[in-house]
């Protein structure tokens, strides 16, 4: 009796998991050095997202900025770009709304450099 019932709370259970979307390659990745000011964001996710309806934030050294989320390639990608960046640690900020209504946040830190 007991096992049927934890076979349906593991199933519901991966259906909920499956339903956000989850970041499946950036660009820059985590953790990278880019050299120069100006940065173009890639990021691709497992599943369909909103581009109108989700958020970028880019937070530094020099404050916060809000930056303007593009529909990539396909509607699994979102692009966003920023330039006059001083060398530093930065953080970007995402906040996804899947196709599904779920929503999904993250971050990708990464350095600056200069040439």
């Amino acid at each position: 009796m007991l096992f049927p019932l934890m076979v349906a709370v593991g199933l519901l259970a991966a259906a909920d998991a499956r339903a956000h979307a989850v970041l499946v390659e950036s660009s820059p990745p985590a953790e990278a050095e880019v050299v120069g000011s100006k940065v173009e964001f890639r990021l691709r996710y497992n599943s369909r997202i909103d581009a109108k309806r989700s958020r970028l934030s880019l937070k530094g050294a020099g404050g916060a900025k809000t930056l303007a989320p593009l529909q990539g390639a396909s509607e699994a990608e979102l692009i966003a770009r920023v330039e006059g960046l001083g060398p530093g640690r930065y953080t970007l900020f995402w906040d996804v709304l899947s196709v599904d209504g779920h929503v999904s946040r993250g971050q990708v830190p990464f350095i600056t450099i200069t040439p």
